[in-house]
């Protein structure tokens, strides 16, 4: 279950809800015996106090601790007065205060202030009323503090979880965006190379009046697979074949009019580096296709745990991304616990080497 954070807005019904609980109290103050001035002077600051109370309830969540602390002061203060106006017996007002500081600050800065607090009020309640006054609403207080207090840390500890798989999730959406980007490249990249080279053929056939019909055709079929690699890719469900990509390499090869020195088979390769190798495959080849050398062959090499692309074309770097090397494919060897050399042939050309140790 996904956790909810505790929404700022119930602050207020939530916070008018729990005041009701001081009408008895607030009704008996008004009907007793205390002076005039002490009861209406009683009554107004706690209508403060209440108000204060409402506010803080909702808007403490998005509050600088600054402000949370000049609002401690206040909720502390006001029932502190309010005390000393009417007397000891009106302790259970410093329950509204504490409660908010308890949930709102930090937990040292809410025992810094809550627990000095309710010291001072047992000992006072204790000098002037007796021992067994602390049983009554002192023992509520303490009480209502530390289960708000233990409500705080669940309201928080409830809002991180709920933080961390927002991130998790942006992060899961991130890669997967990564992930379909890398895939449209690497197969697009490819399939556009051939379908270049096969118009290029196209354009050369009308020339000279040769087969240009079965070149149209050949692009019409190259473009399908593009069509389809791409549906697949989004889908999820695309898979590297080295097989496959054998069989693309040389004829993308060849309809580049390179000629192609190629495995005819893969089953040497161990089956935990194929999928990884197809890639390589895919890369080297559209590297030799992209790059302007001159290159006029391309020999392909397996082994059990490496593979090897080399051409005999005259360019001394690939065209390629950072130091020659697609970024992608390098996540996908070191995830096999691979290494890429690339660079120039003693006898020319350029060669790509994917191997695990």
């Amino acid at each position: 279950m996904t956790p909810r954070r505790f929404d700022p807005e119930l602050g207020w019904p939530l916070s008018c809800f729990f005041l009701l609980f001081a009408l008895p109290s607030l009704y008996q103050l008004a009907t007793s015996g205390t002076p005039t001035w002490r009861i209406a002077t009683g009554l107004t600051v706690f209508a403060g106090y209440a108000a204060l109370y409402v506010v803080a309830s909702t808007k403490m969540w998005s509050l600088s601790l600054r402000w949370k602390l000049v609002l401690t002061a206040a909720l502390i203060t006001l029932p502190a007065f309010l005390v000393w106006v009417l007397g000891l017996a009106s302790t259970w007002v410093f329950v509204y205060g504490l409660s908010l500081v308890a949930i709102m600050l930090p937990t040292g800065l809410a025992f810094a202030v809550g627990l000095p607090t309710l010291a001072v009020t047992a000992v006072l309640i204790v000098v002037n009323l007796g021992y067994t006054e602390l049983f009554t609403d002192w023992v509520v207080l303490a009480s209502v503090f530390a289960a708000t207090w233990f409500m705080g840390r669940l309201i928080r500890a409830n809002h991180a979880l709920a933080t961390a798989q927002e991130e998790i999730a942006r992060l899961a959406a991130a890669e997967e965006r990564a992930r379909l980007a890398e895939e449209l490249r690497q197969d697009l990249g490819r399939s556009l190379v051939e379908i270049t080279a096969r118009a290029g053929a196209v354009c050369a056939e009308l020339e000279r009046g040769g087969r240009a019909a079965e070149h149209v055709r050949e692009v019409e079929d190259l473009a399908r697979e593009a069509v389809t690699q791409v549906r697949a890719t989004v889908s999820g469900y695309r898979t590297a074949s080295l097989a496959a990509e054998v069989v693309g390499a040389r004829a993308a090869l060849e309809a580049a009019g390179i000629t192609a020195d190629l495995p005819t088979a893969v089953d040497r390769v161990a089956p935990a580096y194929r999928e990884t190798f197809a890639y390589a495959l895919r890369d080297g080849v559209t590297a030799v296709l992209r790059r302007a050398g001159g290159a006029t062959r391309c020999e392909v090499r397996l082994g059990e745990s490496w593979l090897e692309v080399r051409d005999n074309g005259t360019a001394s770097v690939p065209v390629a991304d950072g130091d020659g090397v697609d970024s992608g494919l390098v996540e996908r060897v070191a995830g096999i616990g691979g290494r890429i050399d690339t660079g120039p042939c003693a006898e020319g050309g350029f060669r790509l080497r994917v191997a695990v140790p």
